[in-house]
């Protein structure tokens, strides 16, 4: 079962704090976790561009995340590009416009990182008619950004975590 990799006190923990995403905004599923040396999370894409199925996901990795392993997913592949600030995760495939699509990635993440903190991943959503771009980082949360259909840099947040204290 390919989901049985993510660890059930993270799982718990989140669901009893009732961190939920909003439905149409990419994110992960998780939106608060307990700070670890080690998380697994999964990235859910809920719809295409404008009835537009997707075809490749690029995702950002920050700084506070020393090392990241995407998980393997049926029919996608997988690239892994960069250094430093310049590092991204990409997924190429196709995910039906109306299909939701869960994409799991484990990170380790830097020592520096303190509870409270909300750690963003810009992600570019490239469809077979058009880009979506999820990377305000400047705005709210993705979980908190009002779902309007309009999507443009302001309205458009990047997928985020928040750190909660250790457990």
């Amino acid at each position: 079962m390919p989901h049985l990799f993510l660890k059930l006190p993270v799982v718990v923990t989140a669901l009893g704090m009732g961190s939920t995403m909003a439905a149409a905004h990419v994110g992960f599923t998780m939106r608060q976790v307990p700070l670890a040396l080690t998380i697994d999370a999964v990235l859910r894409v809920p719809h295409g561009c404008n009835g537009s199925p997707t075809l490749r996901l690029r995702m950002r990795v920050p700084k506070a995340v020393t090392g990241v392993r995407a998980q393997p997913k049926e029919g996608w592949t997988i690239t892994l590009t960069g250094e430093g600030a310049m590092r991204e995760v990409a997924w190429s495939g196709a995910l039906p416009a109306s299909q939701t699509g869960d994409f799991a990635v484990s990170m380790d993440i830097d020592a520096s990182v303190k509870p409270g903190e909300i750690v963003f991943f810009p992600l570019v959503q490239e469809c077979e008619r058009g880009v979506l771009r999820w990377i305000d980082v400047k705005g709210s949360p993705s979980a908190d950004a009002p779902d309007d259909g309009n999507h443009d840099e302001s309205t458009s947040p990047a997928p985020s975590i928040r750190f909660l204290p250790r457990k």
